[in-house]
């Protein structure tokens, strides 16, 4: 038994949508470009600002491990030589994460107040890094109005092991 047919053959009723197929990629094609562009983007911004995070902690670690040198020294190379021995420690960090900051980018406090109840006057040291980053793919910085730069921070604060209470000056 055959089929019953309306009349139109089956590759005739192909004809008009030839082209159909191409203009549907053509109008899916960049929204997908741009959603995979910005997820690799968006990745490696996290992944900078995560590593720049373990760069803070880190280095306020090594400063809650020194005495409050920054602070309490009356002689300034003392407390340039300390500051720029933390500084330094959290730019070698960051230098084997491919990630390059001026040491005065690194932003230290040693004397940096803790609230915890019951126990006033407790001190830390607290480091920020600031990063400009630059984004990967141009295009990019038109979602974010940020004219093709980022800026990152990361910030820490650990107790000072140095002393309890108040800093040693």
């Amino acid at each position: 038994m055959k089929p019953v047919s309306d009349g139109i053959s089956r590759t005739r009723s192909w004809k008009g949508q030839r082209g159909a197929v191409a203009v549907e990629m053509a109008i899916v094609l960049p929204l997908f470009a741009i959603l995979l562009l910005g997820a690799f983007e968006f990745g490696d911004i996290a992944r900078d600002h995560q590593v720049l995070q373990n760069a803070a902690r880190e280095g306020a670690r090594f400063s809650a491990n020194l005495t409050n040198c920054i602070s309490c020294s009356s002689d300034c190379t003392v407390q340039a030589a300390t500051l720029a021995t933390m500084r330094n420690r959290v730019v070698a960090y960051l230098q084997g994460e491919k990630i390059t900051v001026n040491p005065s980018d690194v932003i230290v406090d040693q004397n940096y107040p803790i609230p915890i109840s019951g126990m006033p006057g407790v001190r830390g040291s607290h480091v920020t890094i600031n990063y400009q980053r630059s984004l990967i793919f141009p295009g990019i910085s038109s979602l974010i109005p940020s004219a093709g730069t980022m800026q990152l921070q990361g910030n820490a604060v650990f107790r000072n092991f140095y002393s309890n209470v108040y800093p040693l000056c």
